[in-house]
């Protein structure tokens, strides 16, 4: 809807626009066709064709040299713009009546407004309205034209209002990044949280595992397939702190990849099979879209090692029209399961998750195990 009212309001801009800038054109051509003196190949009348071809050639390369702030010609664009309203000025002491062609230099100042310092558009303003009066005193008979010094000096008080609106937007924006930079250091400390947390609370299972085997039988050979998949774990761990500290900083690789990697783990921690299949074409995710369902199959492959043990898994990763869809299903557990003191915020920290970026998750029993649905836009 927000695209739809955009893209209406360019229309809109480009058809006033391009109806004011017909309009200008068509009175100009007809008060030069009626001026006096009349274009012409010889006298002052080359003179004043020469002139206008020279006003429009220095306005049109003026305003787009040095749009961009670091541009090396921005002060070349500068210097041509300065001699567009030059050549206007001569125009209008030429030919007072034609038509009004230094109207067309209120382009090339009002872009000189906004590229020079404010003191030094300010100054440029002042002095074409000052050469405006002196030469309407000295050319005509009426003395000054108070209509045009009035449409200049209105001119440059809605360029500095613009100046102002420009500054201010600029602010907004400034703000905007502090806050971004602020909340990306709020996902970092959750990330780690998340990733700690998960890893912790695996290694426990195991460890806890072992300590039970040790202490009932003496188990020794199981004891220590524990004690190795809890290191196993930590090893995992380290490494997906800093992948989450690389995909906040947007160097997040495709989500497949790192699921790809989750189901390596998941095979080296549990030494059961995690299969992954993906459809649709892989395409890029913005990083919110690609952390959510990297992390959403990480939380749900813990969950299937700390409450399925034993347990298959599978990860459907489909690649839809306008969204991103992953599910990951266990077979139900075969072992025993280690009950461990905490409180659980897996599927709540999902849900969450998903929701910040209006996305939706989908979680409940599938036959003997248990299935996480999650969809994101794209």
């Amino acid at each position: 809807m927000n695209c739809q009212m955009g893209v209406r309001e360019r229309l809109v801009r480009l058809l006033v626009v391009g109806m004011l800038v017909t309009w200008g054109l068509v009175a100009y051509v007809r008060g030069l066709l009626h001026a006096d003196p009349a274009p012409a190949l010889h006298g002052v009348g080359l003179a004043l064709v020469l002139l206008n071809a020279v006003m429009f050639v220095l306005l049109a390369t003026g305003i787009v040299l040095g749009r961009q702030k670091d541009s090396p010609w921005r002060a070349t664009g500068i210097v041509l713009l300065l001699l567009a309203v030059a050549a206007g000025m001569a125009l209008y002491a030429i030919a007072p009546h034609a038509g009004g062609g230094f109207f067309f230099c209120m382009a090339g100042l009002w872009v000189l407004m906004m590229r020079l310092p404010l003191p030094w558009g300010i100054a440029v303003s002042v002095l074409t309205v000052a050469a405006i009066g002196g030469l309407g005193e000295a050319l005509q008979s009426g003395g000054a034209d108070l209509g045009l010094m009035s449409a200049f000096v209105g001119l440059t008080l809605g360029a500095v209002a613009s100046r102002q609106g420009v500054a201010a937007q600029e602010a907004t924006r400034r703000a905007e990044a502090a806050n971004a930079v602020l909340a990306e250091r709020s996902h970092i400390a959750r990330e780690i949280h998340d990733i700690l947390a998960h890893s912790l609370s695996a290694q426990m299972v195991h460890l806890e595992g072992a300590r039970l085997l040790l202490a009932r039988d003496g188990d020794r050979v199981q004891a220590l397939d524990r004690v190795e998949r809890a290191r196993n774990l930590a090893r995992s761990g380290l490494e997906e702190t800093r992948r989450a500290l690389a995909t906040l900083r947007g160097e997040i690789p495709e989500p497949k990849e790192v699921i790809a990697e989750l189901a390596e783990e998941f095979h080296a921690s549990t030494g059961r099979p995690c299969d992954v299949r993906v459809t649709g074409v892989p395409r890029e995710l913005s990083p919110q879209a690609g952390l959510t369902v990297v992390r959403t199959a990480q939380e749900a492959l813990t969950n299937v090692r700390k409450h399925a043990p034993g347990a298959r898994a599978q990860v459907t990763l489909r690649y839809l029209g306008d969204s991103v869809e992953l599910e990951v299903t266990d077979s139900g557990g075969t072992e025993s399961v280690v009950e461990l003191n905490g409180a659980g915020y897996g599927l709540v920290g999902m849900r969450e998750r998903a929701e910040l970026i209006d996305g939706t998750l989908v979680t409940g029993p599938d036959g003997t195990g248990f299935r996480v649905s999650l969809q994101v836009p794209a």
